[in-house]
């Protein structure tokens, strides 16, 4: 019941920040590429918080900022591809980067799995799974919206 109650918690914080990410990127003048990237760093750092955690009120703490984090990058990375595509080619971006996440959903796991039947370890385990954002990270500094240099 308590493990149920702390999933509940990081679904109503990915809830949440999607709106809430998409209202912040409007403010800024529809900047797509700063909020992902805070996003995303605060991924890499909230899972290397949870995989410290031993108590059941330190995980309902972080598990909705676990949530934010782990899904408030999505729709500004979904905007920033079609932007950057252009109209002609955004469905088709769009479709290639879900389906690269989609992939990413397969491998995790199985990488997470691995780590964790080799060592024993959730610690190890978490690390693996905070190079997913940290790569994404990696990947999104070089990229440049339009309109902003």
């Amino acid at each position: 019941a308590q493990a149920a109650g702390i999933v509940a918690l990081f679904g109503l914080g990915a809830a949440v920040a999607k709106p809430v990410i998409g209202w912040l990127s409007d403010r800024l003048g529809g900047r797509r590429k700063p909020p992902a990237l805070v996003c995303l760093a605060a991924f890499v750092v909230m899972l290397l918080v949870f995989g410290h955690l031993q108590s059941a009120s330190a995980f309902r703490l972080a598990a909705p900022l676990l949530g934010v984090a782990a899904f408030g990058y999505s729709p500004m990375t979904t905007a920033l591809v079609a932007e950057l595509a252009g109209a002609e080619a955004a469905g088709a971006a769009s479709g290639l980067t879900n389906a690269f996440w989609q992939l990413g959903n397969v491998a995790g796991p199985l990488a997470v799995g691995f780590i964790f039947q080799s060592t024993g370890s959730f610690m190890a385990a978490f690390v693996t799974l905070a190079c997913g954002p940290a790569l994404a990270i990696a990947a999104l500094l070089p990229v440049r919206e339009r309109g902003q240099g």
